[in-house]
C-alpha cells in the first residue's frame, strides 16, 4: 500500500545450540566453548540449589539439628559470619580447580544452614 515490500526475515533461536553460532561472527570453536561454559554454569547452579533443599530440608526435619540451632544463638551467629569468611578463599582459589569447587561447596552448605535455621 505505501510501497513497502515485504522482507522475509529468518527467526534465530540463539539459546537453541543447534549448531549455529550463538552469536554472528563467532568462530565454531568459540561457539563450543562458550555453549560448554554455559553448560557448566547452569550446572554448578542446579547443583547449589539441589544441595541447599537438602541440607535445608535436613536442618528443618532432623529434630537434633532443629533444637541444637534455635536453643544456641551464638551458634547461629557464627554460621551466620561463616558464608563471609569463605569469600576470601572463594577468591584466591577461583582458578584451582577442585578446590574451588570444594570451597563453593562449603560455601553452599553453611548458607544452605542459615535457610534451614530462617524456616524453623
Amino acid at each position: 500500500m505505501y510501497g513497502f515490500t515485504s522482507v522475509s526475515t529468518k527467526e534465530v533461536d540463539l539459546e537453541a545450540g543447534n549448531g549455529e553460532t550463538l552469536y554472528p561472527g563467532l568462530g565454531l570453536g568459540e561457539n563450543q566453548l562458550r555453549w560448554g561454559l554455559i553448560r557448566r554454569v547452569y550446572g554448578i547452579l542446579a547443583a547449589q540449589l539441589v544441595l541447599t533443599t537438602a541440607v535445608s530440608t535436613v536442618t528443618i526435619l532432623y529434630t537434633p539439628i532443629n533444637t541444637l540451632l534455635t536453643g544456641s544463638a551464638g551458634l547461629l551467629l557464627f554460621l551466620s559470619i561463616i558464608p563471609f569468611l569463605l569469600l576470601w578463599p572463594l577468591h584466591v582459589y577461583h582458578q584451582k580447580h577442585p578446590v574451588n569447587l570444594i570451597v563453593l561447596g562449603l560455601f553452599t552448605v553453611s548458607l544452605s544452614l542459615l535457610v534451614g535455621a530462617t524456616g524453623m
